[in-house]
């Protein structure tokens, strides 16, 4: 115990005497050096041939999951709720809090992004805007993997809530 008293009182006072000592040792620049990823890059890709836990792979395209996809989940209140958080985190960013394409990247006119409660998209069933959610459309990117299959159909409920589906208990914002 003595002894390593010793080395440390002589180890502060070697870096108090040669200040340029201590900037030459490595933990100085750790977080200067770490690995660190960028916006919406996944930390580690999952291993070959690997498949999460209760993931589906998905195959179709958006004209298959037109045809094939039906909304399971019932335009309700709670629905409403759920697909606003995630509408909010990750679509207002280009289609506005009330979905007509006056978000911040939409107002910038970089981007063609389209009002959703234009009467274009109130008619394309809901297994399209699926199909657009998990594949991507002309300059959105694909965000399906993000969300589990109970949250995409909600970002659909609230969407079709943004259109003007009324829901019990609801009011749209205006």
């Amino acid at each position: 115990m003595h002894g390593r008293l010793r080395s440390l009182f002589a180890f502060g006072m070697l870096a108090a005497v040669l200040p340029g000592t201590a900037h030459a040792l490595p933990w100085d620049m750790d977080m200067y050096r770490q690995q660190s990823f960028q916006a919406n890059e996944m930390a580690r890709a999952p291993a070959t041939g690997s498949v999460p836990v209760g993931h589906i792979p998905w195959s179709m395209t958006t004209e298959e999951a037109a045809t094939n996809l039906k909304n399971p989940t019932p335009l309700s209140k709670v629905s409403i709720i759920r697909g606003k958080r995630i509408f909010e985190t990750n679509c207002r960013t280009c289609h506005g809090s009330s979905g007509v394409g006056d978000g911040p990247v939409g107002k910038l006119g970089v981007l063609a992004v389209p009002n959703i409660l234009d009467q274009t998209y109130h008619a394309k069933p809901d297994g399209q805007v699926y199909g657009v959610l998990m594949n991507g459309g002309a300059n959105m990117p694909r965000y399906g993997y993000k969300f589990s299959d109970a949250e995409r159909w909600d970002v659909i409920n609230y969407v079709r809530f943004l259109q003007g589906r009324p829901v019990e208990g609801m009011e749209r914002p205006q």
